[in-house]
């Protein structure tokens, strides 16, 4: 049976990123990487509005942006007082699973940013809570 070229392509390119983040964040699995992406990406996620939450959704391929809306209610977004606060979010959704590195959140940022195209990334970083976007490395800044 053949499958469509999206699909081959999304499947290979998420694969791509887990693979990234696994070096990223010195990880032994794969599984690791996909448990800290989704943990971190839905703590992110918490702390945007509605708007924002979809914007950002937009700016993602097809496999990360339905592992960032994974079980999504609407919600107002919560206050973050600092990168630490998500750290502390993620170490708590992670410890059952593992001990993800105190730059997790960094980690998966970086991921983002050296996958997506200019103008994603630039959308992308425009939503994050603002204690976060000084977190966004350099080179797909444009704003």
């Amino acid at each position: 049976m053949t499958q469509p070229q999206d699909i081959v392509h999304a499947s290979k390119q998420f694969q791509d990123w887990l693979t990234a983040l696994k070096q990223q964040a010195d990880f032994s699995t794969h599984n690791q990487s996909f448990a800290s992406m989704r943990s971190v990406l839905h703590a992110i996620r918490r702390h945007m509005d509605m708007e924002a939450v979809l914007t950002f959704a937009d700016a993602l391929p097809p496999l990360p942006r339905g592992l960032f809306i994974e079980g999504w209610r609407p919600a107002p977004a919560q206050p973050l007082e600092s990168e630490q606060a998500l750290v502390r979010a993620v170490y708590k959704d992670l410890t059952a699973h593992h001990s993800p590195p105190d730059t997790i959140v960094r980690d998966v940022i970086k991921v983002l940013a050296a996958h997506l195209d200019a103008h994603a990334a630039t959308v992308a970083r425009v939503q994050l809570p603002a204690v976060l976007r000084p977190l966004w490395p350099q080179k797909n800044r444009m704003h």
